[in-house]
């Protein structure tokens, strides 16, 4: 399994692309589409309609890394009717890669107590 150092933001973006797109067509979306700078330290995820395919764009100090999974049977499972990236920390994006449905995975919200008593 591919492991992302904890200092790198994963970005999923939720609407479907053209995944013949390569490094170039990706960035372009980066850019143009999500605004964001590509060199950033941000990975991003994208996925394509039939769901059964995943990429992601990573700078990594001097060129860009592309990774790419095909799931044999099956589908990843994304969030359905958000239209803005999301992000997802290393362990979610682990749980992705592995087939778990990550959007139905929550973790409970941090208290803040004030009052004890």
């Amino acid at each position: 399994m591919i492991s992302i150092s904890d200092d790198i933001k994963i970005m999923v973006c939720t609407q479907p692309i053209d995944m013949r797109k390569q490094v170039n067509g990706l960035i372009l979306l980066v850019v143009e589409t999500l605004k964001q700078n590509p060199q950033s330290k941000q990975m991003f995820l994208f996925f394509g309609k039939t769901k059964d395919k995943i990429k992601a764009l990573l700078w990594d100090n001097n060129g860009f890394i592309l990774l790419y999974k095909k799931l044999e049977k099956e589908k990843f499972i994304f969030p359905q009717h958000i239209h803005s990236p999301i992000e997802i920390n290393n362990d979610l994006f682990q749980a992705l890669m592995r087939g778990f449905d990550f959007y139905r995975l929550k973790q409970h919200p941090e208290l803040k107590i004030t009052q004890y008593f």
